[in-house]
C-alpha cells in the first residue's frame, strides 16, 4: 500500500488543482486567505475542497467557531476515509475536512502514515475543480507529504522585512521537498498596491538569484481594518463587508488563479 502511494504522489502533475498555502512566519493571515478564495471560488460555482493541515488553536475551525469537525486520530490510523470526513460548509459554498482547534496530530504522527493520508487526499482531489490545502508553518517533516501532493504553491508574505526574510527561508525548504512545483507570491497587509510589488520583486530577486527559483505574483492585498473586524467576529469577509478593499484583492487573485488553471500552468 505505501508502494502505491508513493506512486500517487510522484505524479504531481495529474494534480495542477491542488494547492499548498503556507507562510513563512506565523499570523500571515494564510488560514483567512485559503477560506476567503474557497469561498470565492465556491460564489463562483466551483466544486471546492479546503483540507487543514495545520492544527493549531487559530484554524479554520477556531477562526470561523466550526463545531463539524473531524477527529484527525481516526483518519491517521485508519479507521476514518478521508470521502467520510467532509462536511458540507454551506456559508463559504465549499466542502471542508477540518480537525478541533489545538488537535496537534501531525506533529507525532509516523511519516508513513501522514503520506498515506497525503496519497489519499490526492486520489479525492479527482471529485473537485480545486482543493486548497492549509500548510503548518513550522518546516516539520511530517508535513511534507502534503505539499508533495502539491502541483502549486501560495506563499504568503507581508512587507516587514523579518517576514521577508522568513519568506526567503520557507522557499528554499519548499525547494528541496517539493520538485517541480509551481510557486507563487500573495503580498498582504501592504500599505499600497506599490508597496507590495516592490516587496515581490525583492523576494523574487533573491529567489532567482540564490536559489534558482521563479515566483509568480498572484496579487497584492492592501491593509483593510474590515478584514481584521470580520476575522475576529469569525465571519466570512465576502460575505460581510462583499464591496471592501480586502474583498477586491481577494477577488482579483481568485481571478487569476482561475486563468492560471485555465491555462495549464
Amino acid at each position: 500500500m505505501e508502494k502505491q502511494t508513493l506512486i500517487k504522489l510522484e505524479n504531481k502533475k495529474l494534480h495542477g488543482h491542488i494547492y499548498a498555502v503556507c507562510s513563512g512566519s506565523k499570523a500571515a493571515g494564510k488560514t483567512w486567505l485559503t477560506t476567503t478564495i474557497c469561498h470565492n471560488l465556491g460564489i463562483l460555482k466551483k466544486k471546492v475542497l479546503f483540507f487543514d493541515a495545520d492544527c493549531g488553536v487559530e484554524n479554520i475551525a477556531g477562526q470561523l467557531g466550526i463545531k463539524q469537525c473531524t477527529a484527525y486520530s481516526r483518519l491517521l490510523n485508519g479507521n476514518q476515509t478521508i470521502n467520510n470526513s467532509v462536511f458540507r460548509f454551506d456559508k463559504g459554498k465549499f466542502d471542508l475536512i477540518c480537525c478541533f482547534p489545538g488537535e496537534d496530530r501531525f506533529n507525532n504522527a509516523p511519516a508513513g502514515r501522514t503520506q498515506l493520508l497525503a496519497g489519499d487526499l490526492a486520489y479525492f482531489s479527482k471529485h473537485y475543480d480545486f482543493v486548497f490545502v492549509d500548510c503548518a508553518t513550522d518546516n516539520n517533516k511530517t508535513i511534507n507529504p502534503f505539499f508533495n501532493i502539491c502541483s502549486n504553491i501560495i506563499l504568503l508574505v507581508n512587507s516587514d522585512p523579518a517576514a521577508v526574510t522568513a519568506a526567503y527561508h520557507k522557499l528554499e525548504t519548499l525547494k528541496k521537498i517539493s520538485a517541480d512545483t509551481q510557486f507563487y507570491i500573495v503580498i498582504n497587509q501592504a500599505v499600497s498596491v506599490e508597496e507590495g510589488m516592490q516587496t515581490y520583486k525583492t523576494l523574487l530577486k533573491a529567489a532567482q538569484e540564490y536559489i534558482k527559483v521563479n515566483l509568480n505574483l498572484l496579487g497584492v492585498i492592501r491593509q483593510d481594518s474590515r478584514i481584521r473586524e470580520a476575522v475576529v467576529n469569525r465571519s466570512l469577509l465576502l460575505s460581510r463587508y462583499p464591496a471592501c478593499e480586502g474583498t477586491e484583492d481577494v477577488k482579483k487573485i481568485v481571478r487569476q488563479i482561475l486563468e492560471e488553471n485555465k491555462n495549464g500552468i
